[in-house]
């Protein structure tokens, strides 16, 4: 079973004026992550938004990041333009870079029997990144969607090519949807 995790794609960092706000617009991966909740919801496969929700308490406010996604706060909400795909039933909160510790992410993909993980969402540089890595340890194929995420400071296309290289993902080009129907 395959399952799409869309990462991050909160107010605090998809819209201008947050502390870590990306400087980029992301309405180019808005669309292609809109693109591919569609498909897997064709295809009856899973998705599920991983959202930052912090405190003022959690170990990577202000070392190294400033507060930022506060839970609560209009920093801490998926976008608009995201917000009809979500449910309490489909949001994982996290607060710090990982996509597993402090949350029920195992258990779900556990009960799904997932096998591969697309991720897209933001920043392909931080948590994207992360995320790919902890996946690909946990022995699940990982799939990233180069043309669903975004860097916060670095080159998209570097950032794809390391994540090939040091995290051997493949992307969605070389990974075809399959159908579970």
């Amino acid at each position: 079973m395959k399952i799409l995790l869309i990462i991050d794609m909160l107010n605090g960092f998809c819209r201008k004026g947050f502390p870590l706000s990306l400087e980029d617009s992301t309405t180019k991966i808005e669309n292609e992550i809109i693109s591919r909740i569609r498909e897997y919801r064709r295809n009856n496969f899973p998705f599920l938004f991983i959202c930052d929700s912090h405190t003022m308490n959690d170990p990577e406010i202000h070392n190294p990041y400033p507060p930022h996604c506060l839970e609560g706060t209009i920093e801490a909400k998926i976008i608009d333009k995201l917000l009809p795909f979500s449910s309490e039933e489909n949001i994982v909160r996290k607060n710090t870079l990982s996509i597993f510790f402090n949350t029920d992410l195992d258990e779900r993909l556990s009960k799904e029997s997932i096998e591969e993980i697309e991720i897209v969402g933001v920043c392909s540089d931080i948590c994207v990144h992360y995320a790919a890595y902890e996946c690909t340890i946990r022995g699940f194929k990982t799939i990233i969607n180069d043309q669903g995420t975004l860097p916060l400071f670095y080159n998209q296309e570097r950032e794809i090519h390391r994540m090939k290289k040091i995290l051997n993902v493949s992307t969605v080009k070389e990974c075809p949807m399959p159908n579970n129907t």
